[in-house]
């Protein structure tokens, strides 16, 4: 017993520096998985964490979207509407009828942010994509150019931000 507590004191008295740095070694590599796996990991389920406090209070749910799709819907000159919520952005795509203009397209969206109730315009950004398909004229048609827009309204908004990506014809020069 005398020897192994003389060999210890030897190894102490020789290595203590070693002894101590590796200490705070093993120290650290437990801190930074532990701040690794919380970070990484989280104790969120939801893949926005908690972002989606506040619009949980007003519940925008699938049934509300699909309502708001229907009613959208009901307008003759509208072909199709999509609603969809992710995360914080209520998506309205909605595809227009051949023969309505952009200008009137526009129009019809707008006063679609009627059926979004104050509630739900304090906390959700709304997205609107609307979009025609181009026909071909033919003898008893007149055809329709198409046209692709997008429009948003964030929380702070009153109306709709319109941006144009329809690609214009550039007209050849004779």
């Amino acid at each position: 017993m005398k020897k192994l507590l003389k060999l210890l004191k030897k190894n102490w008295r020789e290595n203590r520096v070693l002894f101590v740095l590796t200490v705070i070694l093993i120290i650290c590599l437990i801190m930074i998985t532990v701040v690794g796996v919380k970070y990484f990991f989280g104790s969120s389920k939801d893949k926005y964490g908690d972002r989606l406090e506040k619009s949980k209070k007003v519940g925008f749910s699938d049934k509300r979207a699909n309502e708001l799709a229907k009613k959208i819907a009901e307008d003759e000159q509208i072909e199709k509407c999509n609603v969809k919520l992710m995360g914080n952005t209520v998506y309205i795509d909605i595809k227009y009828a051949p023969g309505i203009s952009l200008d009137d397209a526009k129009a019809k969206a707008e006063a679609t942010l009627g059926e979004i109730s104050e509630k739900e315009a304090s906390v959700y950004d709304i997205s609107y994509t609307l979009y025609q398909d181009k026909v071909e004229p033919t003898e008893g048609n007149e055809g329709s150019p198409g046209f692709t827009i997008m429009g948003a309204r964030n929380v702070k908004g009153t109306g709709l931000k319109w941006n144009n990506n329809t690609p214009i014809p550039v007209e050849e020069e004779e």
